[in-house]
Parts: C-alpha cells; structure tokens; sequence
C-alpha cells in the first residue's frame, strides 16, 4: 500500500497537540504532583479531589496511561516512574525556552547563554542530573558497540578513560561499569562533578574516578595516559576554533592508539529526524552560537590535531538523534 505522507505529517501534528494539551493541563493544575510512586487511586477518587464528573475524568485518566504518565492495575490507578522526573527541572518540557521563539526570530537574542563561560557552571549544574538518565541508554549502547570490535576493551587492566565535559560522568562511567579494573578521570566545573561524584559513591567505583574540577579549556591534564576519551554533548557549545584547540588538548593527553569518541545529535537514525531538528532549534534558543558540527566538518579538525583515522556509527537507541565519531591517535 502507497504511504500518504500528507496523512501521516497531519496525525503526527494532531498527536503532538493533543498529548500536549493534556501533558500541560496536568502541569498547570497539579494534578498528580499529590502522588507518589506507588501511592493508588481511583477514577472516583481523582474526580472528587478536583470536583470533577467521573465519566469525563477516568477517559481523561486512562488517556494518561496512553501518554506513559499513569499506570493502573486493576482498577486503581499510579504515577508512573517518569512523573518524578517530570516533578523536578523538567517539569515543563522546556516550555520556557519554546515561548522566547518570536524573540529569538525577530532579534536573534538567545532565551539563555548555555554556552557562555560565565553561566555554564550555574546552567549545567541544574540540568545534569536529568542528562544523566536521559544519556545513559546512549552511554551503553556506546560501550557495548565499542567492545565488539575492541576485545579487550572490557578486560584491560590498565584502562583509562578520560570524560571531558563530564557532567554526570554518563559517558566514563560506563566503561567503568563494564571494566571492573578501569579508570576513569572527568574533566568539568565543580558544581557540575557534585552529581558524578555521588553516582560513583552510590555505584561503588569511587575509587577508580579522579576529578579535575574547573574549565576543561583550562585545567591541567596529564600526558599520554589515556586510552579512550569521550566529549559527549561538548562540541556543539563550542566555535570550531575552542573544538580545534579542544582536539588537540585531548590528543596530547592520549597514549599512543588511543581513541576519542565524539558523540552528539547527528546520528543518522531515520526515526531520530524531528529530534535532531527539534535539538538544533532548542541549541539557538539557548546558546550564542551553539550548533551540531556534523562529522565531516569534525574530521578535518581533528585530523589537524593529529588524529588519524575514523569511524562512525549511530546509535540506534532513545533519544534516536544521537551518533558516535570515533577518531584513532
């Protein structure tokens, strides 16, 4: 059967509308911010707390399960693990930065400057503990696809891994988790790290996590140490001039055969289209002059930073946008 591409754009635009005209309904009311996991509930009871007619509010319930923010059992009803999250810094799917859209448009003018040195300690510190768990399906698929074509990626004894830009330690974590011997060393603002270190705690690999707090493009790193590094969600906060100059800081703390992934929302998962072009657009929202750098304008960079060979893959799990550049020393 033909697809009708009309047909499909206009179900995904009453789809959209409708999940979130229900999804802010929630959230300027407070419908569920009562509730916590596990706490049960039902139609009758939902429509009593907010005098509500009970036909209309469990169809307006059972629509929530569809949204994944309820779940039900029988005929009670729970919050979903999601709502906590969505309880905290992300409560309003960035709502804010949505409504600077027509100022952005007419003057240029960023919501936010993300990408600024003077604010990116503060911003980061609010968002990195949602990045972490939002990352984290990337971050393994990430190793995971790395160790098929590096046997003993997950057995060397000698492992180190440096994480630039770390924020919650996601990226380097993960290889810790697989590689019981590894190390790992994560470069970023020290409000930032406050999150790493307590997943470190909480995960027992403490002991195997260094921190060098402070601006990445400033802080002392040692030489020729480390086997693999990862700069997840960086290069696209930063000119290609501060990326230059970031590669070749990288590379000088490489041992020789060592590998940098790169990873960011260019992966090329079809699925994965709306939320690379949706990420783009929040990007100018939010930054000076923050954008995705595609992998071929990438190569160039590193290989005058002395790297000298490539790979790419996407990673074809939640979020969909993102891929992974790996460059070889």
């Amino acid at each position: 059967m033909t697809k009708n591409k009309e047909l499909e754009t206009y179900f995904k635009l009453m789809l959209a509308g409708g999940s979130t005209a229900l999804y802010n309904y929630v959230q300027e009311h407070s419908l569920l911010a009562d509730y916590k996991v596990g706490d049960t509930f039902s139609a009758k009871d939902f429509a009593d707390k907010f005098n509500y007619k009970h036909g209309p509010a469990e169809v307006f319930l059972n629509s929530l399960i569809a949204l994944g923010l309820l779940e039900k059992k029988a005929d009670k009803y729970g919050i979903s693990p999601v709502m906590e999250l969505l309880k905290g810094n992300y409560k309003n799917l960035s709502a804010e930065y949505w409504a600077h859209l027509p100022v952005l448009l007419k003057t240029g003018t960023p919501f936010k400057r993300m990408d600024a040195v003077v604010d990116s300690e503060k911003e980061y510190q609010v968002q990195v503990k949602s990045l972490e768990w939002m990352m984290t399906p990337c971050a393994e698929l990430m190793v995971e696809m790395l160790s098929k074509t590096r046997p003993d990626l997950l057995t060397k004894k000698d492992l180190q891994v440096l994480d630039v830009g770390a924020g919650s330690g996601v990226w380097g974590f993960n290889f810790a988790y697989k590689n019981k011997d590894a190390k790992v060393t994560l470069a970023d603002w020290p409000a930032v790290l406050v999150v790493a270190k307590d997943t470190a705690s909480r995960k027992n690999i403490i002991d195997r996590v260094t921190t060098i707090e402070g601006n990445f493009h400033e802080s002392v790193w040692p030489d020729g140490i480390f086997n693999m590094a990862t700069l997840g969600n960086v290069t696209h906060i930063l000119t290609a001039e501060a990326n230059k100059t970031l590669f070749k800081k990288i590379y000088k703390s490489m041992a020789p055969g060592g590998e940098l992934v790169i990873l960011d929302a260019y992966g090329e998962v079809p699925e994965g289209e709306l939320a690379r072009a949706l990420y783009q657009m929040g990007l100018t929202i939010r930054t000076i002059q923050g954008r995705v750098f595609m992998p071929e304008e990438l190569k160039p960079m590193l290989l005058e930073a002395g790297f000298k060979t490539f790979e790419f893959h996407s990673l074809d799990v939640i979020p969909q946008s993102m891929g992974m550049l790996i460059a070889k020393k």
